[in-house]
């Protein structure tokens, strides 16, 4: 198996900005350079590519154009100044907004406008789990990219990576936006540190051996989703939980989501794209829970239960009272913010 291969971009100045941390971090980012292992005292040899990005639309969608041309990479980290903040912060979600304060570097000023109107989009990793000692700088987990360049580009990155063939794997490589505070907040080279761990945890994102588990986010006119309580006599019994299973070997994400309603269910749906992942460790394996938004094929079509006793539709972030499935709970949560 050879040296991974990563993409890290930034954006070129823009507003009142004669420099922007993203770009001069990014330049960094050539050839071989040998990182920290997140979890172990191994160390991991990386081949970088950077690429600056201009600050306007084909700026923003060169990262998916160059995806949907055939150009692959183990993991992408967009880099991005974050003018208010003063801490790093990962990005786990991507909104279909755009919604512009200043002009873009080509005058270009959307005011309120949906990207796809497919909604917002998620990662496909988790981290909320890699432990703040770890980086030399304390962060922020956030699911607020905000409505401007950077979140228009992480978008079109990560609605790309699910159009784009996966080399016979499982899910799309991982993709990142991270935020960066100014030069007058944060040393660059702790900066240039920060980016450094986070593109080993990207590669290794969890502690154990990863399984990748799929969940099914089905919504009604209402908006409104589906949650099905596990029978008696089936693991974990009596806790609620969106559907879904584990992906099998030489199986898709889509084409696990699609058996797994079928089987537990009786349903068939057209899974969307990833609303973002929940990690849960579990007798030495790290459950990689991808929830995925998705569709009924016939909307009027009731599920038959097989392994679940109940099923509810319901509001994100109502109905606390529920015994929740693994982390099941945060992920409602989650829908509830996203709202």
């Amino acid at each position: 198996m050879g040296r991974p291969r990563v993409l890290v971009t930034g954006f070129e100045p823009f507003g009142v900005h004669i420099t922007n941390i993203s770009s001069l971090l990014a330049e960094q980012f050539k050839g071989v350079q040998r990182l920290d292992h997140p979890w172990n005292a191994s160390h991991i040899e990386v081949d970088f590519i950077f690429d600056i990005l201009s600050v306007d639309q084909a700026g923003s969608v060169r990262t998916a154009q160059r995806i949907k041309e055939g150009e692959s990479w183990d993991a992408i980290v967009h880099l991005g100044l974050c003018e208010q903040c003063i801490q790093p912060r990962i990005e786990r979600r991507a909104q279909d907004i755009l919604r512009m304060r200043i002009p873009d570097n080509a005058g270009r000023q959307i005011s309120d406008e949906t990207l796809t109107g497919d909604g917002d989009r998620g990662c496909w990793i988790d981290p909320s789990i890699w432990p703040q000692d770890a980086f030399p700088s304390p962060f922020e987990i956030s699911i607020d990219a905000g409505t401007y360049l950077c979140n228009e580009t992480y978008y079109r990155t990560l609605e790309a990576l699910i159009s784009s063939p996966h080399e016979n794997r499982a899910l799309p490589n991982p993709a990142l936006f991270l935020h960066l505070p100014p030069e007058t907040v944060i040393d660059r080279a702790v900066a240039l540190e920060f980016v450094k761990a986070t593109v080993a945890f990207m590669l290794h994102p969890t502690p154990f051996q990863p399984v990748d588990v799929v969940a099914g986010c089905l919504l009604n006119s209402e908006g409104d989703h589906m949650l099905a309580r596990r029978a008696v006599g089936h693991d974990q019994q009596g806790t609620w939980e969106f559907p879904g299973g584990k992906i099998d070997e030489n199986e898709s994400w889509r084409t696990a989501l699609i058996r797994e309603f079928d089987e537990e269910l009786n349903l068939s749906v057209r899974p969307l794209h990833p609303l973002g992942t929940w990690v849960h460790n579990r007798h030495d394996a790290s459950l990689m829970i991808h929830l995925i938004a998705c569709s009924l094929t016939t909307p009027s079509d009731e599920p038959t239960l097989r392994v679940h006793d109940h099923w509810i539709w319901k509001r994100g972030g109502e109905g606390d009272e529920l015994d929740w499935t693994g982390r099941d709970g945060e992920m409602d949560a989650h829908l509830a913010q996203s709202d």
